[in-house]
């Protein structure tokens, strides 16, 4: 499997990301990543691990994290990893990932940010937020077919787009709300649960699960 920071030599017409510190990557993750590519037509997802997740404390270590991504996308082809967070020193910012993948790609190619509605609340406090959408567009992520409200993107220095196919044409400075099928797991408590020797089997992809008992990951942590 390529883990390339750069997928290949061929440059990419869009690049979707899809970032987080994968502690660990469950079937929520995997899911949406999919869905996303069937709802919008993407070829790939990108699933980015954070490095230095200097916004949270006791993050499992790198090492741990990336091999857990890699055995749950192993047979996947739409879904691939992107390392290049985990190959810088100190916090990782978002703006500055996609200042490096708007250089790469150049000014035409179709970037886009995944994040979630909790994330897209909190976008305005993000390091250099409004530089984001010169850079890239956001996907947001609701569920139950509820959006952001308006209170929110308002404040977005962006253009809303709702179809798909446009969306795809623009290389940055928009966003665009997809609503996919909820999945009510979280990775905080997943790892609460294998702490507590509480099964997570419906919730984490097989090979990930015998990774983490191998490696007797999250006894004793929350």
């Amino acid at each position: 499997m390529d883990i390339s920071v750069t997928d290949s030599k061929q440059t990419p017409l869009e690049y979707v990301v899809m970032g987080g510190t994968f502690d660990p990557v469950h079937n929520g993750h995997i899911q949406s990543a999919k869905q996303l590519v069937s709802t919008l037509g993407y070829d790939h997802i990108y699933l980015m691990p954070c490095g230095d997740a200097y916004h949270k404390q006791g993050v499992t270590q790198l090492d741990h994290r990336v091999a857990m991504l890699q055995l749950a996308i192993k047979d996947s082809v739409s879904l691939k990893l992107d390392l290049r967070e985990t190959l810088r020193e100190g916090a990782t910012y978002t703006v500055d990932t996609l200042t490096q993948l708007r250089q790469e790609l150049g000014k035409e190619a179709h970037i886009s940010w995944v994040v979630g509605t909790d994330a897209a609340k909190g976008l305005v406090n993000w390091h250099q937020w409004q530089q984001v959408f010169e850079q890239a567009n956001v996907i947001v992520i609701h569920r139950a077919g509820v959006p952001l409200d308006h209170s929110v993107t308002n404040a977005w220095p962006a253009k809303p787009c709702s179809d798909g196919q446009a969306f795809k044409q623009i290389p940055n400075g928009a966003f665009m709300q997809v609503a996919l099928e909820p999945f009510d797991i979280s990775s905080t408590e997943i790892r609460e649960a294998i702490n507590q020797k509480q099964s997570v089997d419906d919730h984490v992809p097989q090979a990930v699960l015998n990774y983490i008992e191998q490696h007797g990951l999250y006894r004793g942590n929350h």
